[in-house]
């Protein structure tokens, strides 16, 4: 990654050569006059032609600098691109090269970019649309949110180690703190802080990469937003003592002298919009199971071979998870060369998905991943899938969605949620649609994930890891049409791999033959 301290100090030597070319090469800053009609005047042009050369040398030696410079980042940048083309989803998977990643995109570049326009002439061009900040801060968001999720320390991080795994190079003090900011733009200030105090460790003069009064300004400011605000104003100080003039910390100084006396005085400011608890998510993500081993005992493994005449010939393997709310696993339902087509299909047409229902749907941070919808008559085996979910559930697809493929990104999740609406009294759910609520959903994985990505039940304490060609089913309602909670489910947070699924929603309506309601309250 381009040193910023070196850029900005080699731009601004650029900036002066320049003003020297421009003073030395304008001819009317020398010598002014009719040469011809005097010898005296016609030797003042030797010494003309001289300084035009010494400007040239300037304006060459520029531009060997200029190359020189361009040398080196090409070769840094592009030892960074061989080693992630070396295995190119471990590489963006992986949160920390990703962000560097996405960040060389954002910031290197555009610098390079600006560096490039003063004055060779010569224009960068790409073939698709640049990152943005927004993505920058959405890969830090993925990075607190894995660092949560697995107790991950910064400094372990740093050091490239991730749950015991050596999974990239070691970072610069300057690249944690490129980290650190952007967890603090992003209002993740806990783990902000964490990766600050390693940016501070690990400063030293020779390889800085960022002033070490940045990173003071930095660290202060986070903890300022944790309310912890005597350590801040002792890292205020501490950057003050180094630079006495610096903008940031006299402006920061006195609004924490005043923070540390209000709490002197009246305690600490009420915390407004407490975080849920997402405690028992998070624990099923990591593999805690809080079943016993007799609960457990009664779940059976099976073929099923008994809903229609085909499953005679092709039984499907089964596995049950839970046997009340019901959910299993069926094994080896969905082939290679169809998770091939409709990964194909849909690369270049992903979206980010939303949440909410058709009144209302709107991007969160609850929700980060992309998806792409597929109907049947799109394709065959779009067509055969479907055909294979009736064969596997027993309910018409008559009543189903559209098959909704989807990739998660970086700590891609999906905090936990209902699949069934829950819509105001007098209305239908999904009106939309006009099917009624959504009585089951099946979902296919069609790539396995190295760490992470599971499926997840918080309630029931039941979770499902993705397995290339299997599939989860579950039904959301009781047999007597009302929501059952317990199917409150979520998508853990990938930490490498990459993780691709295919939702199937099936809808109430036409079932009532295939799977009629229970009158019975309590079912």
């Amino acid at each position: 990654m381009m040193s910023q301290v070196s850029a900005r100090t080699f731009l601004s030597s650029v900036a002066v050569l320049v003003t020297l070319w421009l003073c030395c090469s304008h001819p009317s800053l020398t010598v002014n006059g009719e040469y011809f009609s005097s010898v005296e005047q016609m030797k003042q042009l030797l010494k003309l032609e001289e300084s035009l050369i010494s400007s040239l040398d300037v304006y060459i030696k520029l531009h060997e600098q200029k190359i020189e410079f361009l040398h080196r980042q090409r070769t840094n940048l592009m030892k960074e691109l061989k080693h992630g083309q070396k295995d190119e989803i471990g590489y963006v998977s992986n949160p920390i090269s990703a962000f560097l990643l996405t960040h060389r995109l954002v910031s290197d570049w555009e610098r390079i970019r600006n560096f490039l326009d003063m004055g060779v002439g010569a224009k960068l061009t790409n073939s698709s649309a640049m990152p943005t900040s927004e993505d920058l801060i959405g890969v830090a968001e993925g990075i607190g949110r894995l660092q949560d999720l697995y107790q991950l320390s910064a400094k372990d991080m740093a050091n490239g180690k991730i749950l015991d795994r050596e999974l990239h190079r070691s970072l610069t003090p300057g690249e944690c703190y490129l980290i650190g900011t952007r967890l603090s733009a992003a209002s993740q200030h806990k783990f902000a802080t964490s990766w600050l105090r390693e940016a501070l460790r690990r400063w030293t003069t020779e390889n800085p990469g960022v002033s070490k009064v940045e990173i003071l300004n930095a660290l202060s400011y986070s903890l300022s937003q944790q309310f912890h605000y005597e350590e801040a104003l002792e890292f205020n100080r501490q950057a003050l003592k180094l630079q006495p003039d610096n903008p940031l910390a006299l402006k920061s100084k006195e609004p924490l002298e005043k923070w540390i006396e209000y709490e002197r005085q009246y305690g600490l400011p009420p915390v407004a919009n407490a975080p849920a608890d997402h405690s028992k998510f998070y624990s099923l993500c990591r593999g805690e199971s809080p079943r016993t081993a007799a609960e457990v005992s009664k779940l059976r493994c099976r073929y099923e071979s008994n809903r229609v005449p085909f499953l005679k010939i092709a039984p499907l393997k089964l596995e049950e998870v839970s046997l009340d709310p019901f959910i299993v696993v069926y094994h080896q339902v969905i082939s290679d060369r169809e998770i091939k087509t409709f990964i194909e299909i849909t690369r270049n047409s992903l979206k980010r998905a939303m949440v909410g229902d058709h009144t209302k749907q709107e991007v969160s941070k609850q929700r980060t991943s992309s998806s792409a919808w597929l109907d049947d008559p799109m394709h065959v085996y779009v067509r055969t899938v479907s055909r294979r979910t009736e064969d596997m559930t027993g309910l018409t697809m008559w009543a189903a969605e559209e098959l909704q493929v989807g990739n998660y990104g970086i700590g891609g999740h999906y905090l936990p949620h209902y699949d069934y609406a829950t819509p105001e009294e007098g209305k239908e759910p999904y009106a939309n649609i006009g099917k009624g609520n959504r009585i089951a959903t099946v979902m296919y994985y069609l790539t396995d994930v190295e760490i992470g990505g599971a499926t997840v039940f918080p309630e029931i304490g039941v979770g499902v890891f993705p397995r290339k060609g299997s599939a989860v089913f579950w039904y959301n309602l009781h047999r007597n049409g009302t929501p059952d909670p317990r199917t409150l489910h979520g998508a853990c947070p990938v930490m490498l791999g990459s993780k691709w699924v295919a939702n199937k929603w099936i809808h109430e309506r036409g079932q009532e033959f295939r799977h009629p309601c229970a009158l019975d309250p309590k079912l």
